[in-house]
């Protein structure tokens, strides 16, 4: 059985809980733009949207040559992919930290992924998972007034 992992929710806010790692591989799987950050020897973290496969734990993205990829080779990464209702105000986020590197052809050949942005994107890249975490926003429980006032 496992274990409760839910916050108690806030005056007007929703649940905040932690999701296991084999539902963020699965949610993952669902989405296909996710957020790339890599972070220079000096100056802010450079964050680029991609978009992706999911190849089992691996994530697979194809990319010009460039800032990113000189980048991806020097430091672990970071990748999030979320999910956002904006009506319920509810949602998911995915965070996965990994080391990411230039794939060869015998990696990505099974892979069919055309990038969304055109250009040269002849470099295939896959993030190999270190750590993985998710959490997901349970929307607020909705309070109906108990005075007996009646709303359509």
């Amino acid at each position: 059985m496992s274990q409760d992992t839910r916050t108690p929710p806030t005056p007007g806010g929703g649940t905040l809980m932690e999701i296991s790692e084999e539902e963020c591989f699965r949610l993952l799987a669902t989405q296909p733009v996710g957020r790339l950050a890599v972070a220079p020897p000096e100056g802010p973290p450079l964050v680029v949207p991609v978009n992706y496969f999911l190849d089992k734990k691996a994530i697979v993205f194809r990319s010009s040559p460039g800032l990113k990829v000189r980048l991806l080779r020097q430091a672990p990464v970071s990748f999030q992919v979320d999910s956002i209702d904006l009506y319920h105000h509810s949602g998911w986020t995915v965070l996965v930290h990994g080391v990411a590197y230039e794939a060869s052809h015998w990696e990505t050949d099974h892979v069919e992924l055309a990038s969304w942005a055109g250009g040269d994107k002849r470099t295939w890249v896959r993030i190999v998972p270190t750590a993985v975490t998710g959490r997901r926003l349970l929307p607020a429980e909705l309070e109906w007034p108990t005075d007996g006032r009646g709303y359509l």
